[in-house]
């Protein structure tokens, strides 16, 4: 009864609800280190502050306590500091957490990424506790360098988050849902240059073109003749299984991947189109082989070529 009273007030009255409490929070960016695509995470170095009034229902709040990271683990937290600021209360802490993300890899190894850390309180629904990002003082650090990349863009922002569960607490319906201040930071990871890709598609490249250089051998010099495709086949092989040591297994076609099913398709022309002109060579037509091959030497590289560059240049769109 007396719960009933207070919560109508004097007068069966419903009072207005409380306005959630104000929490500011802030972070800065030391060190992005161990990305990994093939386990789908990467280690993160940043401090993060909060600044709330401790007042009502945030009277006891400890946020380096409570706070949880939704896409990944916090590892560590040191260099703790809480104290008073005026009428704020304030604290802060330099954590190491590991971030999962599933890479959008589509076009590696001419791939961009933004990555983002998701944080929310584990105490507090958004009618307590809403997040106000504080841009003004949240930024990349000086010294934040990942090789191979170029990290720029960092941007963040408090959204709400709704869970339609009731977490299996039978003494509420099961439609219950709640919802959450989320706080979301990140940044965009551009490949610094296309030395990287150069470096794991090389070998594709010109082994393919290698086995373009049969047309130029005689067919009845068997040996020379097939032994530069089945070759080039076997080097194109061990760089798609280079390549797939570097991703996650996935249904999805990479660039990459896509460049070595069209060199494997153009070996494979040109090793049938040596059947062909073995079959005339032996024929006596040495005319249309040899017309055959002056056509293919420009042809298949050309061709190859533009498809791949073609491949390459979708990837930047």
């Amino acid at each position: 009864m007396l719960a009933a009273i207070v919560a109508f007030g004097v007068g069966g009255a419903m009072p207005a609800a409380a306005a959630p409490g104000k929490v500011v929070v802030g972070t800065y960016i030391n060190k992005m280190t161990e990305v990994s695509f093939k386990e789908s995470k990467f280690s993160l170095d940043f401090y993060i502050w909060f600044r709330w009034k401790a007042e009502g229902e945030l009277a006891e709040y400890k946020p380096l306590a409570s706070m949880e990271l939704i896409n990944g683990r916090i590892d560590g937290q040191t260099s703790v500091v809480e104290k008073k600021i005026g009428e704020l209360n304030y604290a802060s802490a330099r954590v190491t957490a590991t971030i999962f993300k599933n890479w959008a890899l589509e076009s590696f190894p001419f791939d961009s990424h933004r990555v983002q850390v998701h944080l929310e309180d584990s105490q507090f629904v958004d009618s307590a506790l809403v997040f106000e990002p504080d841009i003004t003082n949240s930024r990349l650090g000086d010294e934040l360098s990942l090789p191979g990349w170029v990290v720029s863009g960092f941007a963040t922002q408090a959204t709400q988050k709704e869970y339609k569960t009731n977490y299996g607490d039978t003494s509420q319906p099961t439609d219950a849902l709640s919802t959450y201040s989320r706080l979301t930071f990140g940044m965009d990871m551009t490949r610094a240059g296309v030395g990287s890709a150069v470096k794991l598609l090389s070998t594709v490249v010109f082994a393919t073109l290698v086995a373009f250089v049969a047309f130029g051998i005689r067919p009845v010099d068997v040996d020379p003749r097939f032994g530069l495709g089945v070759g080039a086949l076997f080097a194109v092989a061990a760089s798609a299984f280079v390549v797939a040591s570097a991703i996650p297994e996935s249904a999805l076609l990479t660039v990459a991947d896509q460049m070595h099913m069209v060199a494997m398709g153009f070996i494979f022309a040109s090793i049938v189109q040596s059947a062909i002109c073995l079959k005339w060579d032996e024929a006596g037509e040495e005319a249309k082989w040899k017309r055959l091959d002056r056509l293919c030497i420009f042809l298949f590289p050309a061709a190859f070529l533009l498809w791949t560059g073609w491949l390459v240049f979708k990837s930047f769109r």
